[in-house]
């Protein structure tokens, strides 16, 4: 028994050393692999994020701030506004980010590192704009600490002031850390890899962050410090330099064209758009929108707009054609190909920070070139993208209504700026939260005792999930409503 027994005491052994030797690599995924590059993040974190920016720009952004209407079961129009689906998609595109940021830490890649800073500021800034305090220096620890601390499963909710300071403090951090001698920068489609691009985005992006809060903090410093070094702090200065996502064919197309034309249709050209671009005889009019179909046949084309919050007796089956639809640079129909590109941040919108910023004495400059040049290259991007030959003519400049004077330069700009960032994301509603220029009527119907709301309620998450620290941020905050003031606003 004993000499039978011993061999195959030794095959057993075998065999079983064997399977150890190869168990790894046998059950090791090849289509999931535990080590990941950084480039496999980048498409996703970037198209991620642009495409939400495109989406809540069209279903909201463009009507709260009057350049669209509803006019068909209007919500967004009478301002019954919800928590929208900024918080949750804001949080999924930061765990990427996060994820990438981890893996530059781990492996010492500072562009790496630099783009996820620049990239957590985008998110966390569009996030707070729209809700105010929130998870900032806590969130993202559900799975792993930050510098192998305790994971965080309930983050505390951090006031504005600190998380605005935090994210201009990334961005410094961010610019300093971009080096052309260092790691490529892969899978960019951004920027296709320019560091200095990326740097003139996060030194851009600061510039916004430390006017937007400049009713609490001057900007002075900071902002004199970055335009006295150009070397160090370059910004975006010329429509090459539009920090904007070039969508191209199928499957990468303009999330527009996902929707259905006959949803189009229900979204107009609002009255106060129309009335304002229409009084300037403003050349980028007929680019953003087509002239109305009844127009059209009656062989004069023009360009007319429905009155935000319209009461239902007036929105009837006649009003689509008398009123004019979103052009065809942003829309042709479902899964057809268009020229609109995803707006992050635009050199026009640099260019009213600064004018802005010289007539409130925070940088000194020549305000009205800064003003000038801003809705020169608002034109001139628009000329590029399009196709058509449009351009910021002395005649337009010169008009009453768009001059330049001293006396109500502020109102000036931020009419300007209001144009300019015509779907961008909700880059003009915080604007206007923070300036009151335009100046807006509330929707005729609606249901917020006509006030234009200034942010959106907290998702229901939030409060099942985190309640305690909801409970006091909203201690701290104020109400969890859509009039409780931003901490930057006047």
């Amino acid at each position: 028994m004993k000499k039978i027994f011993f061999p195959i005491i030794v095959f057993i052994s075998v065999v079983i050393s064997g399977c150890n030797k190869d168990f790894e690599a046998i059950n090791t995924n090849p289509n999931n692999p535990e080590v990941i590059n950084p480039e496999l993040l980048m498409v996703n974190i970037i198209r991620g994020t642009v495409n939400n920016l495109v989406g809540d720009g069209f279903s909201s952004g463009n009507v709260l701030m009057q350049y669209m209407t509803e006019v068909r079961q209007p919500s967004i129009d009478r301002y019954l506004l919800g928590s929208t689906s900024t918080w949750d998609n804001g949080y999924a595109n930061l765990r990427n980010v996060q994820n990438l940021l981890d893996i530059a830490n781990e492996r010492g890649l500072d562009n790496y590192k630099a783009v996820a800073k620049i990239m957590r500021a985008l998110l966390f800034s569009r996030m707070t704009d729209c809700y105010g305090i929130l998870p900032y220096t806590e969130a993202l620890q559900g799975k792993k600490g930050i510098d192998g601390g305790p994971v965080v499963y309930l983050p505390k909710f951090d006031s504005q002031d600190l998380i605005y300071a935090g994210l201009i403090k990334e961005l410094k951090e961010a610019n300093l850390l971009l080096d052309a001698k260092k790691e490529l920068i892969k899978s960019d489609i951004l920027f296709n890899g320019s560091v200095l691009k990326w740097k003139m985005f996060a030194n851009s992006l600061c510039m916004r962050l430390l006017l937007r809060r400049s009713n609490k903090v001057n900007p002075s410093v900071d902002m004199r410090e970055m335009l006295a070094n150009p070397a160090t702090y370059p910004l975006i200065g010329a429509v090459g330099d539009n920090v904007v996502l070039k969508y191209v064919e199928a499957p990468n197309l303009f999330p527009l064209t996902a929707t259905r034309s006959g949803d189009i249709q229900y979204v107009r050209l609002s009255k106060t758009f129309a009335d304002k671009l229409n009084e300037l005889q403003d050349p980028r009019l007929p680019i953003f929108f087509l002239p109305t179909p009844e127009s059209v046949t009656a062989g004069n084309p023009k360009y007319s707009g429905v009155l935000n919050g319209e009461t239902d007796v007036n929105l009837g089956s006649n009003i689509v054609p008398k009123s004019s639809q979103i052009g065809p640079f942003y829309y042709k129909d479902i899964q057809v190909p268009v020229a609109a590109q995803g707006l992050i941040m635009l050199v026009s919108e640099l260019k009213f920070i600064l004018a802005e910023s010289v007539v409130k004495g925070y940088i000194s400059g020549d305000a009205k070139q800064y003003y000038e040049d801003g809705i020169k290259a608002s034109m001139d991007y628009y000329k590029s993208v399009s196709g058509v030959n449009i351009s910021a003519t002395s005649t337009y400049l010169n008009q009453p209504g768009v001059a330049y004077n001293a006396t109500n330069a502020l109102q000036l700009i931020g009419t300007q700026r209001w144009i300019a960032m015509f779907y961008n994301d909700w880059q003009a509603w915080h604007e206007w939260k923070r300036t009151g220029f335009p100046v807006l009527i509330p929707s005729k119907v609606n249901f917020n005792a006509d006030r234009i709301p200034v942010r959106f309620l907290y998702p229901s998450s939030a409060q099942v999930t985190n309640l305690d620290n909801y409970t006091k941020a909203v201690s701290a905050q104020g109400p969890d409503d859509i009039n409780t003031k931003m901490w930057w606003m006047n």
